[in-house]
């Protein structure tokens, strides 16, 4: 199972389009410490919902560990340079984050990343959910989420061969079904 570093507003995006559950299922969910500590503000809407997630290991600690070189990294907030800085210390395969810095930073370090838009294709190519459920977990991210038109073009238009990378099952030289359980179940 590969393992993404999620950042605040990722999780919260994919919390608030019913789809989080199905993600930490489909992958290894880690946070770093300021992140846990955002998304699990007492009386923060979805507050209970992570702090139960990771208790109960649907969402697992990364630890940032020292930075050798944090050059890029000062005009971040701190959940995007902790996840940044834990990829660097090797805490995961790749980073889900919608801040339109931490992605440049990502692009920058040559760092695997992709946002909350692209969670529903990915698990959707994987056969985890129906292009009905793919579409509404899409348009909530879309509706709620903060995207320029380049990136919403990008990920209208990339296909499975483009994401292999982040696929939630490992590949062979071509895209298969995975094996998860239906994760439709998990969308409320």
């Amino acid at each position: 199972m590969k393992t993404g570093l999620i950042d605040a507003s990722s999780a919260i995006l994919l919390y608030k389009a019913n789809l989080f559950t199905a993600v930490s299922a489909a992958y290894r969910l880690k946070v770093a410490p300021a992140v846990l500590k955002e998304i699990t503000v007492v009386k923060r809407k979805g507050a209970s919902f992570f702090r139960r997630a990771f208790d109960t290991g649907s969402l697992f600690p990364a630890e940032p560990g020292p930075e050798p070189d944090a050059s890029n990294l000062p005009a971040l907030g701190e959940g995007e340079r902790e996840t940044l800085m834990a990829f660097r210390n090797d805490q995961g395969d790749f980073v889900i984050i919608d801040d339109g810095r931490g992605a440049a930073a990502c692009r920058t370090d040559a760092i695997p990343y992709i946002n909350a838009l692209l969670c529903p294709k990915l698990l959707h190519w994987a056969g985890a959910l129906d292009r009905g459920a793919c579409d509404a977990a899409f348009n909530t991210i879309l509706a709620v989420g903060r995207y320029s038109k380049q990136v919403v073009d990008y990920v209208e238009t990339c296909t499975p061969d483009m994401l292999s990378g982040f696929a939630p099952f490992d590949l062979q030289h071509e895209m298969t079904r995975c094996h998860l359980p239906n994760l439709e179940a998990f969308i409320k």
